[in-house]
């Protein structure tokens, strides 16, 4: 065994500093850490002795075999993803070099919605009517025995990316002749609001979850507008019914040792709870700094230490926000055009400020639901209050953002 001097953490980093500063977190647990980050987010990494920028992150195999070079010189103890689309490859690497941690068929159990949804049917739980597409005649015969509308996805996407809903046989016709998803699966349309339950668990069990709701959807990004979460307290009359789905649903699938977890269900309007998806990684935009907003509670750093010194985990379990003290997040997607101003001076209510538009870039409308221009975490006394005060913001960010080209020098792009 070797000693806390000599442990290292191999850790695949597409993420912002401020949601991953292993560097500080390695430090306070006696590791050494060695990150493979992406080029876009390297600036960000380049104070740590141990990064190393990744030509071509996701792709090209560069990434692969820097880690490989990298345990060779020093094997790692523990092998770091938190990104959805690192996790595969972080579970094949653990099981190539016999480190402890997620395995690939539990990795795969999470991330490919087809075969997810399958093991959460089994279990007795529902999930909407749905089915692989390989070819073309899949999502005919779906259509023709479900009707319209239906959600078609890549089995193995994130961040909503390449999700479309066909509500009619154009819709169906445009999907075609664009090319169907890599992978895709296909699902009856759920009517409902969807609400969240993000957690870690430690050891085998749940030992920190927080249930919150979406305010817009997951699509927003396409039409402009802002995708928002409000965190529910823990007196809300389904946040306890949230938090007991949420572990059914992980009895039901081969959960790991030590893993966040982001789990997205429908609340239809008579009253059923309907599976969306979950990944066992963090949830996206800036949930876990709002969950720390409400609670002290650092989500991403309790799952780190959770992997590389669990002696050092907060000794504690936390069952959703307590009542007065809610919070939330906004962002905000790129217009079809060039940005030339950001707004200032947020209101007292928003806690956290991210801003990754530069003034002067021309963009062209949001990608995906992670991809966001401006963010911001906002507190309230429950979700209630969060969401007017998320709409207050919206309204302030339109008056505030200037885009030209598309809608004219002097036009506002209303983005609520």
């Amino acid at each position: 065994m070797k000693s806390g001097a000599e442990r290292s953490v191999l850790a695949f980093v597409n993420s912002d500093y401020a949601d991953t500063p292993y560097d500080k977190w390695a430090a306070d647990a006696g590791v050494q850490p060695h990150l493979l980050v992406s080029e876009a987010m390297f600036p960000q990494y380049r104070h740590i002795p141990g990064a190393v920028s990744v030509p071509g992150y996701l792709q090209g195999g560069d990434a692969e075999r820097t880690a490989l070079d990298l345990a060779a010189r020093m094997p790692p103890s523990a092998v770091i993803a938190r990104m959805e689309s690192d996790l595969l490859r972080a579970a094949r690497l653990r099981e190539l070099l016999g480190v402890p941690g997620q395995d690939y068929a539990s990795t795969l159990a999470f991330r490919d919605k087809v075969h997810m949804k399958t093991l959460v049917r089994q279990s007795g739980l529902e999930v909407p009517e749905f089915a692989p597409i390989r070819v073309a005649f899949d999502l005919f015969g779906f259509v023709r025995e479900h009707g319209y509308p239906v959600v078609v996805k890549p089995a193995l996407g994130s961040g909503s990316t390449g999700t479309q809903v066909l509500r009619s046989p154009a819709d169906l016709a445009r999907l075609l002749t664009e090319g169907l998803p890599e992978h895709a699966e296909v699902e009856r349309f759920v009517e409902g609001q969807m609400y969240v339950v993000d957690g870690l668990v430690v050891a085998g069990e749940p030992v920190a979850a927080f249930a919150s709701r979406y305010l817009n959807d997951c699509l927003s990004f396409h039409d402009g507008i802002y995708l928002g979460s409000a965190q529910l307290t823990r007196d809300h009359p389904l946040t306890d019914r949230l938090i007991g789905y949420a572990r059914k649903v992980l009895d039901a699938l081969p959960t790991p040792e030590c893993a966040t977890f982001h789990l997205e269900v429908f609340h239809t309007p008579d009253d059923r709870l309907v599976l969306c998806e979950i990944g066992s990684r963090t949830g996206g935009a800036l949930t876990a700094p709002a969950i720390r907003a409400a609670t002290g509670f650092n989500l991403d750093e309790q799952w780190f230490r959770a992997q590389v010194a669990p002696q050092t985990l907060t000794d504690a379990r936390i069952h959703g926000v307590a009542p007065g003290q809610s919070a939330g997040w906004v962002v905000f997607y790129p217009e079809r055009g060039t940005l030339a101003a950001l707004p200032e001076a947020p209101p007292p209510f928003v806690v956290e400020e991210r801003l990754r538009g530069t003034v002067g870039t021309a963009y062209q409308g949001g990608v995906k639901s992670a991809h966001y221009l401006a963010a911001y975490v906002l507190t309230g006394a429950d979700d209630q209050e969060v969401e007017r005060r998320a709409q207050d913001l919206a309204q302030w960010y339109a008056a505030g953002v200037r885009w030209t080209g598309r809608h004219g020098e002097d036009d506002h792009a209303a983005l609520n």
